[in-house]
């Protein structure tokens, strides 16, 4: 793995599993990294943050998968 893939993936897992407040401080003391790194995985911090709120909306309504009947049900 490459400097700049290892840099990519330890930048992207910390996006991932970071608070909000987590968040701000890094923008706020590291600026010109942060928008670096920012303009690099634009697209891929976007697929984090989708994902994120998924999970924060299912968590907060309580939805999981095994509340739902999936049961196929075939008539004859």
């Amino acid at each position: 793995m490459t400097t700049k893939e290892l840099e990519k993936h330890n930048f992207l897992t910390w996006c991932k599993y970071a608070d909000a407040k987590e968040l701000e401080d890094a923008k706020g003391k590291n600026h010109d990294m942060w928008d670096r790194l920012y303009s690099e995985y634009s697209n891929e911090i976007e697929v984090i943050n989708k994902t994120k709120q998924l999970y924060e909306s299912v968590a907060q309504h309580e939805i999981g998968i095994q509340k739902f009947d999936l049961s196929l049900k075939i008539s004859i």
